[in-house]
């Protein structure tokens, strides 16, 4: 996909109208509590590839976003965000710059995830962190947004997502392991959403896995 046409980019009303919609916005609550927990002890300065409309990043003060969709952008923008248009494969910061790296729901949309991994490992400091918001393929949220993807959902069906074990692997490519893992969304699909606490470690039922990664040190 390339920028002109990406999906962000030409619906972006449609994608940040989620968030307030009834639908929406318990679960974006949900996920919020979830990254919470791990953002305030992080150190600062903060970015966030993928930063899209600023939903997240304007909740975590001082977070610079980034993203290729400019149509979002504009809206974080407005949202006080600081943001820059380029690809996660592509970042325009000198090594070791941020304290943490934030990707919410990102890896799933972009190209080459390894590469967005090594990118954010590169600008991040030796002791920093990488939060990673994952929606794993394999549990009830990920099964029920693979069958949108299959019918051709504007967003979905240009999503490719991943279980943990997937990442895990992607980390180990990148020399970053999991320090700690907390899941949210243990709600099902099919019941009204409600805004759910997080809860400490991986459950393979969680629709939202929010994942803190480390730079392996070198024995």
């Amino acid at each position: 996909m390339n920028l002109k046409d990406n999906i962000f980019n030409v619906l972006t009303e449609k994608y940040d109208g989620w968030y307030d919609s009834e639908e929406g916005k318990p679960l974006y609550e949900s996920e919020l509590i979830c990254l919470n927990a791990f953002i305030e002890d992080c150190s600062l300065p903060v970015l966030e590839i993928g930063a899209g409309t600023g939903r997240f990043a304007k909740c975590f003060s001082g977070t610079i976003g980034v993203d290729p969709a400019f149509n979002a952008l504009r809206l974080a923008q407005q949202r006080g965000i600081q943001v820059v248009q380029t690809i996660g494969e592509m970042l325009p910061f000198k090594d070791e710059t941020f304290g943490c790296v934030l990707l919410i729901v990102t890896l799933c949309f972009v190209q080459n995830p390894v590469d967005v991994l090594k990118e954010a490992k590169r600008v991040l400091k030796r002791n920093g962190s990488i939060i990673i918001g994952l929606v794993p393929k394999d549990s009830p949220w990920g099964i029920f947004y693979e069958a949108k993807k299959k019918q051709g959902h504007p967003f979905y069906s240009h999503a490719r997502f991943y279980s943990r074990k997937d990442l895990e692997k992607m980390l180990q490519k990148c020399g970053m392991k999991i320090s700690k893992i907390r899941s949210t969304l243990l709600q099902k699909p099919q019941e009204n959403p409600h805004v759910e606490a997080h809860i400490d470690g991986f459950f393979k039922e969680a629709g939202f896995i929010c994942i803190e990664a480390k730079i392996k040190c070198i024995p």
